[in-house]
């Protein structure tokens, strides 16, 4: 798949691909009740910011992170190199909706801020098999966090139609995992988020063949502010349940 050079301009030296900050990630992590020598999958890692945070926090465990763009992972490959990580985190191409790994083969799946591609709950059925029993799954996802505007409801609409409230989440989890928690990320990531994005769409302006990008992305920042109290993504924590 070819993709246009400004769409890596628009995140480019962003150290994230959408709303998070370490601290809301840690928060989420402090809610695994598991250690020792575990393997963990992040799927569809960006450019790596959470899955050397994964490594970091879980540190005689194994990390093997993926990417549908080479260039993301050439840039997190670099940063494994720069923390001394490439005994333990392992990098590959590859496409969420097709992950050539093994059944039971994790501990945990971790997916931020992606599942949308797929769609949540085809997501969380597809990569359970990835799952030893027991295991955790986190996954984050846009849902609305009171009753939406009329603004907000017909964005997502066009956008993403599994937009649901944080209760039919967990009823749509609790149909094959235990549920386990979850996590608001907060309005300051958002906020930090939309401002590095500012910088990169300001300096597209002028490139015509991005105008309908930017516009986009730039009707994506306006809703949002707007509408801040609506929606967030949130981090959903379950575990697979071992078989009887």
């Amino acid at each position: 798949m070819e993709i246009p050079l400004f769409f890596y301009m628009a995140y480019k030296d962003l150290d994230r691909l959408s709303p998070g900050s370490e601290d809301t990630t840690l928060e989420v992590l402090d809610k695994i009740d598991a250690d020792g020598n575990l393997n963990i999958l992040d799927i569809a890692c960006g450019v790596g910011t959470s899955t050397l945070l994964i490594a970091g926090y879980f540190k005689d465990s194994t990390v093997e992170a993926f990417d549908l763009f080479k260039h993301y992972i050439d840039r997190l490959d670099e940063k494994i190199a720069e923390n001394n990580f490439q005994d333990r985190v392992f990098t590959y191409v590859m496409d969420m909706r097709d992950p050539d790994f093994a059944n039971e083969d994790f501990d945990i799946v971790f997916c931020e801020a992606s599942a949308e591609i797929m769609g949540f709950k085809k997501a969380l059925k597809d990569w359970k098999r990835l799952l030893k029993p027991n295991g955790y799954m986190i996954v984050s996802d846009v849902s609305w966090l009171q009753k939406p505007s009329a603004e907000s409801r017909d964005f997502w609409k066009n956008t993403y139609a599994e937009v649901d409230t944080i209760e039919n989440k967990i009823s749509q989890i609790k149909e094959d995992y235990e549920f386990v928690d979850y996590v608001v990320v907060p309005k300051s990531d958002w906020e930090d988020y939309y401002k590095k994005l500012e910088v990169n769409l300001n300096k597209l302006a002028s490139d015509k063949s991005a105008k309908d990008f930017v516009k986009q992305l730039r009707k994506e920042i306006e809703v949002y502010r707007r509408n801040s109290d609506d929606y967030s993504y949130v981090f959903y924590i379950m575990r697979k349940l071992e078989m009887k």
